[in-house]
């Protein structure tokens, strides 16, 4: 059986974060870029990277072993080679007006993409850093040029709609609206409808302090091993110099 039978084409920050907890509740396993966020031994970040790099060549069992649904900005950078892979699935899109998308963006994924945090490729954060960078926007997000023209980003943002709409068939596609509940959801996947509310998580204000909670979580990491460091060298024990450990946090 193919292990993916969902998958939310949306670029990130329309309601993926609060798609993803709806299909957990629906008895689905999905993947989310916050999923990555979770491991503290960013391990599991290694292979979206790897998939990231090739897609052509990427084993997608592995990569999502453990998952069927994917969303956020992995799933809107690999849904074409996902869908090429597992045809039966079906496909969904979170719908957000523009405007609305590209504020949520400017506050919240562009200032964290854009920090000038780098990594060495064996620091245990490079990997999802590296994926952060490549799959958010395709990396127009670092293109200025690009990024900052809010008519060549419109015309992006309907692109990648439009794109989604004429490559999946009608009756594998699902349009789901921000705030429109459970009901359409449920019958397009055959699911009961949940007796909880739809969930609604992830705002702006959410992400930002979720930001700010990791920088701080890694700013006392960072200190303690400095501190440990410093301790040894007055034993004398030699040790090699600490890598850079406050980083910022990508979440959509």
């Amino acid at each position: 059986m193919a292990p993916i039978k969902v998958i939310n084409a949306s670029l990130g920050r329309t309601g993926t974060s609060s798609f993803c907890e709806a299909m957990d509740i629906l008895g689905y396993k999905c993947h989310h870029m916050k999923k990555l966020l979770a491991d503290p031994t960013y391990e599991t970040s290694k292979p979206f990277y790897e998939a990231a790099l090739n897609r052509d060549e990427a084993d997608w069992d592995k990569v999502y072993a453990g998952y069927d649904v994917t969303t956020d900005f992995t799933g809107s950078y690999f849904w074409k080679h996902l869908f090429a892979k597992y045809p039966d699935a079906k496909v969904i899109l979170t719908e957000r007006p523009f405007e609305e998308w590209f504020k949520s963006m400017q506050n919240t994924i562009y200032p964290v993409i854009r920090s000038k945090i780098q990594y060495e490729p064996d620091h245990p954060r490079y990997a999802l850093r590296q994926l952060s960078r490549t799959v958010v926007l395709e990396g127009i997000i670092e293109d200025d040029d690009k990024y900052m023209n809010e008519d060549f980003m419109r015309r992006y943002y309907n692109n990648h709609i439009e794109e989604v709409k004429r490559t999946v068939p009608a009756n594998q596609l699902y349009s789901l609206k921000l705030g429109e509940g459970w009901e359409g959801i449920c019958k397009f996947l055959g699911k009961d409808v949940p007796d909880v509310p739809y969930p609604k998580v992830n705002s702006t204000a959410e992400f930002n302090k979720k930001v700010s909670q990791t920088r701080a979580r890694n700013e006392a990491i960072a200190a303690a091993a400095a501190a440990a460091a410093a301790t040894a060298d007055t034993a004398g024990i030699s040790d090699t110099p600490l890598k850079e450990l406050i980083i910022g946090a990508t979440s959509t």
